[in-house]
């Protein structure tokens, strides 16, 4: 993974090619959509560069979106996601470094990142210690980034993908 994808911004267009390849093309995504979601403040377009009048959406925003609609795919209620989005934005630069074996862990009330390796004591601290029978859902977030990036890759030819 370049360096360079962290700055790279999308328009709304391309974010929805990329949207519609990472769910199968099952998911219905609309400009609309993704307008609501920006309007809602759930992701709006946080890049520096304006297309058609509307900024552009950078490359955390579309890791975010791309997170939505994965837990939106699986039956989540996307408006029960605000609290993830916010801590996935600020952590996000740090989770790109080393995507490989990443997860996101949430037991309902508070989200944690942790390697499933190097972090695993921590992990299981979760899934057995003194909230054990408390449900605890697990999410390979790493995996996603990875599966992001492959998507991008395959898309756009590099003349096509612009640095900001």
């Amino acid at each position: 993974m370049g360096a360079l994808l962290l700055e790279r911004e999308f328009t709304a267009k391309d974010t929805q090619a990329i949207l519609r390849a990472l769910t199968g093309g099952y998911e219905k995504i609309g400009l609309a959509l993704l307008n609501y979601y920006a309007r809602t403040n759930l992701v709006p377009a946080t890049g520096k560069q304006i297309n058609r009048g509307r900024k552009k959406y950078s490359y955390s925003d579309l890791i975010l979106l791309c997170w939505l609609f994965r837990m939106k795919a699986e039956g989540l209620p996307v408006n029960r996601f605000r609290r993830g989005i916010d801590y996935l934005r600020r952590r996000l630069p740090k989770l790109y470094k080393n995507p490989t074996d990443m997860v996101l862990l949430t037991d309902g009330r508070q989200l944690f990142i942790k390697h499933r390796i190097e972090d695993k004591q921590q992990i299981a601290e979760v899934l057995t210690g003194k909230k054990a029978g408390q449900y605890v859902w697990l999410y390979t977030i790493g995996s996603l980034i990875e599966e992001v990036d492959r998507i991008i890759d395959n898309q756009f030819e590099p003349q096509q993908v612009r640095a900001a």
